[in-house]
């Protein structure tokens, strides 16, 4: 078992770990959605990072980016345009920060790792989260074999692994991504029960084969 007392995110490292982690979760997304899509924009950064010639690599750089922008905005587009798909405005928004990163390696500058979505998003969420004084609402979070319990003052609310669609890890935390758009964000500080090093192996098994889970 895997016992988590929910504490106040106090620790400034929280803010830049969680905007890694929804980026790493966006772009998880965008792969398992559209995954001949990422396999040719893979192919064409490691096509264009080929060459001994800066100016060479440079106007390779500059094709596949106006390429890039070009594909991403007609697929942003087309996901806007009625029925909205929401997989159409994940994919396209993915390609066009595709398409800039390879503008910004052929002006030979560092690419920005991190969109300015993802930033906005953590923001809100640690606004949200913020709001809560966590050491008066006492909250716990077990991950058990028969599933995940979390516990708000008296109330308990059950979810299955098979509701877990992902799972991401960084120096301080654990991102768990359910089916219904929920995550919870656990501090690696708050977990009271259980070992840190294979929390993140044992939850992958336990959603892939139902396997064993405990600590």
């Amino acid at each position: 078992m895997y016992l988590f007392q929910i504490s106040n995110c106090d620790d400034p490292a929280v803010d830049r770990e969680t905007v890694e982690l929804l980026h790493q979760c966006l772009e998880a997304e965008s792969r398992r959605r559209c995954p001949a899509m990422w396999n040719a924009i893979d192919r064409i950064r490691t096509h264009a990072a080929k060459g001994p010639a800066r100016e060479k690599r440079t106007v390779r750089y500059r094709i596949y980016g106006v390429f890039l922008l070009a594909l991403g905005l007609l697929t942003l587009i087309l996901g806007l345009m009625p029925p909205k798909t929401t997989a159409g405005i994940i994919v396209g928004g993915a390609v066009i920060i595709a398409g800039l990163l390879e503008f910004a390696l052929a002006r030979g500058r560092t690419p920005p790792r991190i969109p300015a979505s993802c930033k906005k998003e953590a923001w809100k969420a640690l606004k949200l989260r913020r709001a809560v004084d966590w050491e008066k609402f006492k909250t716990t979070i077990r991950f058990e074999d028969a599933g995940v319990t979390i516990c708000a003052e008296e109330k308990e609310e059950h979810l299955s692994y098979t509701r877990i669609k992902s799972v991401f890890e960084s120096l301080h935390l654990w991102l768990v991504v359910c089916d219904d758009e929920r995550v919870l964000l656990l501090q690696k500080k708050d977990l009271r029960s259980g070992n840190a090093d294979s929390f993140l192996s044992d939850i992958i098994s336990k959603m892939n084969t139902g396997a064993d889970a405990s600590g």
